[in-house]
């Protein structure tokens, strides 16, 4: 899984919008000590099994009883399109990250080009999972989210794409090559956009 690339074993990871767990315990098997958040309590009681404590609420009004600069590491994982002022709530958690530390955010692609040919057709049809997710609330294209996240006053420092070139999607030995694809042109061929950085300093 990407996510776990950008961790390293016994760091403490503050995992913002950790349903019930599945990536959580990928994580804790890494050694590291995990702290989520989660907005839903029924997937938050699942989750307790792999966190040290989780948090229940709306990272945008929630209190958040935190020990300032205490993350090596923040993960926003498919969370900021859920979220009304994802600025703001970004913001939120910077004094949570440690010096040195980085936050991790995932973003789904908006001009990936399955939504671009549903477009070309008049449709935009909600689903339960994915790009068009209903629950929803903003839609990114990679240009739009690196501005959203430099709004916040997020530093870039490495981005990353989640490839899904449809001729190369089902060929065995061509996950290489669909990376490379996807990296050439990562608007139309990617489903997902990876940044990671760090506050700016005059933040």
């Amino acid at each position: 899984m990407r996510t776990l690339a950008y961790l390293r074993p016994g760091e403490k990871v503050l995992e913002v919008g950790c349903s019930s767990g599945a990536l959580t315990e990928r994580i804790t098997a890494m050694g590291c000590q995990v702290t989520g958040i989660e907005v839903r309590p029924e997937a938050a009681e699942k989750a307790r099994r792999f966190v040290e404590r989780v948090l229940v609420g709306d990272l945008a009004t929630m209190p958040l009883p935190l020990p300032p600069s205490s993350f090596d590491a923040i993960l926003l994982i498919d969370v900021l399109e859920h979220v009304v002022d994802p600025v703001e709530a970004l913001r939120r958690l910077f004094p949570f990250l440690r010096e040195g530390g980085r936050i991790v955010v995932a973003i789904p692609n908006v001009a990936h080009w399955s939504v671009r040919l549903r477009l070309l057709t008049g449709r935009f049809d909600y689903e339960d999972t994915g790009i068009l997710d209903r629950t929803h609330l903003r839609f990114y294209t990679r240009a739009t989210a690196r501005a959203m996240l430099e709004e916040a006053g997020l530093e870039i420092r490495e981005t990353d794409c989640v490839p899904d070139v449809p001729i190369l999607r089902f060929k065995r030995g061509l996950v290489e090559a669909n990376y490379r694809v996807a990296s050439l042109f990562p608007g139309l061929f990617s489903t997902e956009f990876f940044f990671v950085g760090a506050p700016k300093r005059n933040t």
